[in-house]
């Protein structure tokens, strides 16, 4: 797992991002995102926490064969906080209310 601190408008617009474009289970505190990097497919799984912090927890690798889709976990920190720094690029730097548009 990897937190990173946010500043109060860059994690609102981010928490904001996924609540419309993440998946959420009911009663789930995390989202799930799909991500494609180099014709890659992610699955990251973010957690928002309190004092403007957000948690990537786990991502997983989906390979999509003939045989159906092969999961590969990934833990390693230097791929969460890359995958983390990703998804802020995309989610927080667009203005509160335009999110999904």
């Amino acid at each position: 797992m990897i937190i990173r601190q946010l500043k109060q408008e860059q994690y609102e617009c981010f928490h904001n991002y996924l609540r419309h474009n993440a998946h959420a289970e009911p009663l789930d505190a995390s989202y799930t995102m799909c991500v494609t990097v180099n014709d890659r497919e992610y699955a990251v799984k973010l957690q928002p926490e309190r004092h403007c912090k957000m948690a990537v927890l786990q991502a997983f690798r989906i390979d999509r064969g003939e045989a159906g889709p092969h999961f590969e976990l990934i833990t390693q920190g230097n791929l969460l906080s890359s995958f983390l720094e990703i998804l802020i690029d995309q989610g927080a730097d667009q203005p509160l209310g335009t999110v999904g548009l």
